[in-house]
C-alpha cells in the first residue's frame, strides 16, 4: 500500500523529500476510496493517525523498506488494478474485518470453551509453548490466553 518515488528523484539534492512526501500524501488523501495517506517522514517521526488503525500502520512501517507514502483505503474499498496488473487480494488493511484472525486450539486435555475477547496472532507461539510445557520462543511478545490454562 505504498507509493515509492524513483531513486533518482529521491537522491536529487535540491528536492526536499519530506515536503514532497507530505504534498503527495495530501493529494492522494483526496482520491475516492482513500481513508488517509501518511508520508514516510511523518511515520519516522511518529506522526500517524490516531486510533487502532494508526497503531497498526505504525507497526507495519519499516524505515528501510516501506515506501515514501503509505496509502490506507476506506473500509471495504479494494483496488485490484495496479498499472494493468490485476490482483485478487492484498496484504490486508488496518480495519477490524481485515485483521480478524480466528484461533482454534483443540486437543486432549484442553478445556472446552470460546473466547469472545480480542486475541492477537502474537499470542499463538506463547500459547503453543505453554500447552507443550516448554519456554516460549525468545522473541515471543504475546500472552497465553488464560482460558487455555485455567484448569492446569
Amino acid at each position: 500500500p505504498y507509493l515509492y518515488f524513483p531513486d533518482d528523484l529521491r537522491s536529487d539534492p535540491p528536492i526536499d523529500l519530506a515536503a514532497l512526501e507530505e504534498a503527495a500524501a495530501a493529494e492522494i488523501a483526496q482520491f475516492e476510496g482513500v481513508a488517509f495517506a501518511v508520508s514516510s517522514s511523518a511515520m519516522r517521526s511518529g506522526k500517524v493517525p490516531e486510533g487502532e488503525a494508526g497503531l497498526l500502520i505504525a507497526n507495519n512501517f519499516n524505515p528501510d523498506r516501506s515506501g515514501d507514502v503509505m496509502i490506507v483505503f476506506e473500509p471495504y474499498f479494494f483496488i485490484n488494478d495496479f498499472d494493468g496488473l490485476t490482483v485478487a487480494s492484498t496484504h490486508g488493511s488496518p480495519w477490524e474485518y481485515d485483521t480478524h484472525v480466528p484461533m482454534v486450539f483443540a486437543g486432549y486435555g484442553l478445556p472446552q470453551g470460546r473466547v469472545e475477547r480480542k486475541l492477537h496472532t502474537v499470542d499463538i507461539a506463547p500459547a503453543a509453548a505453554a500447552l507443550a510445557g516448554i519456554d516460549p520462543p525468545a522473541g515471543a511478545v504475546g500472552t497465553v490466553p488464560a482460558e487455555l490454562i485455567r484448569d492446569k
